[in-house]
């Protein structure tokens, strides 16, 4: 049987820090469900809410709940078998999607949450195709296993074209009147049936369901297999491989980036959680791989940062939210970014959803949100002042891609005084949100909030009004007709002044004619015959 007391990187060393995991998928799949799952089981709440009654950890904000989505990213930290996790619930909406492309790049895996739903699966492309171009080791989570018919296996053959990486099941339902009551793991070999909001319960394998295992962990061992040729010498000779081995080569090949493990369950029902938690105990890298995935080469003494969102908050002011990737901050730590500014940290604070707790430091691995960084933007790099001048000691690792404004709305404030306060609230929402922008439009001589589509720039109102206390009117941005010249004209004009002396006389033929279509204004003057007539 294998071991499951001890937790340990592939080579058996121990995976230091905690390990940060962001929650991602389609609109709907249940990421807000399954975080609150996991906070439940581990003992971190009293009980699990749900989304649609408003009382989850993930959909916490006033503006989240009065939409029934989330919005924007939230944190929350567990402690597992001994292990530190945090966990970062991701919104779905496309129209939201630049908090996730902000945090994506320091986590050290994601787990994909999807439905068991051809129609939907579609829905997964985006995703897998940005882990891939991140390298992120990710698991597939599918959700919502009691409420759908749709065999596993057809799940997979609907998904696998989304995903360059081999999908490895790792379990397999029990089905019991088409309903999926229980699972058998192919690792361990054990099958378990749900109960609910209750861990599941060890039963016997059925001879039924015996067979079906052994076909399908076959399945799974030829394509770890893929990547390991021991292990194919063993399946070619008929000899089993130890149950230790096969979680050894799981977890290398997940961290190399070479598979993509499927899991399922059911978040609203707390089925499948405790497995898939004991999987990423054993499977998710720490941060040494993702500091090596990012370049990040650590410099003994410095502490590194990667600031992934920022916040401003009613009475704490501007809050950095940053992932500590080597060595060790405090409160009254000097930091520099990229402009080799030097600012000192005001506080630390761990993050549960929308709350906050003070901490006195924070070490490699952790999620914290760091108070008053003035100066300091979202995507920004981080360190402590370790060389003379206040330059930083370490390079931007990476350089978050802006998502440019799709739909605009033309803004005003409803009472003139806050016309001067506007204008400063939205510079903190669009730091909040850089996917956001205002600009001034000169030929309408409107302003114009910019942002990812209709709901997008509804909550960002939503904001103002809430937050920073402005009530805003938003009317369609008028568009700004402009006219071409359409056909060729000239005009002959003559200067002649005399008052003595040799006077001034000037000849000009202005002539005026239109340009090929994106050719710009075009001046010239030219003299004719070299001499004015």
């Amino acid at each position: 049987m294998a071991n499951f007391k001890t937790n340990g990187n592939s080579d058996g060393s121990k995976i230091g820090g905690t390990r940060c995991i962001a929650l991602v998928g389609p609109y709907s799949s249940g990421k807000t469900s399954l975080l609150e799952a996991i906070l439940f089981r581990t003992g971190k709440i009293p009980r699990q809410g749900r989304v649609d009654d408003g009382n989850s950890v993930g959909d916490a904000s006033p503006e989240a709940r009065a939409n029934g989505m989330s919005i924007e990213m939230n944190a929350a930290s567990i402690e597992f078998l001994g292990d530190t996790y945090t966990f970062i619930d991701c919104p779905g909406s496309v129209e939201f999607s630049q908090e996730a492309d902000s945090i994506l790049c320091m986590c050290d895996a994601a787990i994909v949450v999807c439905e068991a739903d051809e129609k939907k699966t579609h829905a997964l492309q985006l995703t897998l195709k940005k882990l891939d171009d991140l390298g992120l080791p990710r698991f597939i989570f599918v959700n919502k296993i009691d409420k759908t018919e749709t065999r596993l296996r057809e799940v997979l053959e609907f998904m696998q074209p989304a995903s360059e990486t081999p999908l490895v099941l790792r379990q397999i339902p029990i089905w019991e009147d088409n309903i999926a009551t229980g699972f058998v793991d192919l690792a361990l070999e054990r099958a378990f049936v749900y109960r609910e909001h209750a861990p599941s319960q060890v039963i016997s394998i059925s001879e039924v369901d015996k067979a079906r295992e052994q076909g399908a962990r076959f399945e799974m061992l030829e394509k770890l297999a893929d990547f390991n040729d021991d292990l194919l010498e063993q399946l070619l000779s008929d000899i089993e491989p130890p149950r230790d081995k096969v979680f050894e080569d799981l977890s290398k090949e997940l961290a190399d980036g070479l598979i993509t493990p499927v899991m399922f369950g059911s978040a609203e029902n707390g089925n499948g959680i405790l497995r898939l938690l004991k999987a990423l105990r054993h499977e998710v890298p720490g941060i040494e791989a993702t500091c090596d995935r990012m370049a990040l080469e650590p410099v003994e003494g410095v502490a590194t940062a990667q600031i992934v969102k920022t916040l401003y908050t009613a009475h704490g002011g501007k809050l950095s939210v940053a992932r500590v990737l080597s060595g060790e901050l405090a409160e009254g730590s000097t930091i520099c970014g990229k402009a080799d500014q030097t600012t000192r940290i005001a506080g630390l604070f761990a993050l549960h959803g929308i709350e906050t707790s003070k901490i006195n430091k924070a070490v490699a691995g952790d999620l914290v949100a760091l108070a008053r960084l003035e100066g300091i933007e979202t995507g920004e790099t981080v360190s402590t002042e370790k060389v003379s001048g206040g330059k930083a000691a370490v390079e931007q690792l990476h350089d978050s891609v802006v998502m440019p404004g799709v739909f605009g709305l033309a803004i005003s404030v409803a009472d003139r005084k806050d016309e001067v306060k506007l204008t400063g609230s939205v510079a903190k929402l669009v730091e909040e949100d850089p996917s956001l922008s205002l600009n001034h439009d000169m030929g309408t001589h409107e302003l114009v909030l910019w942002g990812q589509g209709e709901m997008h720039l509804r909550v960002a109102l939503e904001r103002l009004s809430g937050k920073f206390g402005i009530q805003v009117q938003s009317a369609p941005r008028q568009i700004a007709y402009k006219e071409t010249i359409s056909k060729s004209t000239s005009l002959r004009q003559r200067y002649k002044k005399q008052s003595g002396g040799h006077g001034q006389f000037g000849d000009v033929e202005l002539e005026i004619k239109p340009l090929p279509r994106g050719s710009g204004f075009a001046f010239s003057d030219t003299i004719t015959g070299g001499v004015v007539p």
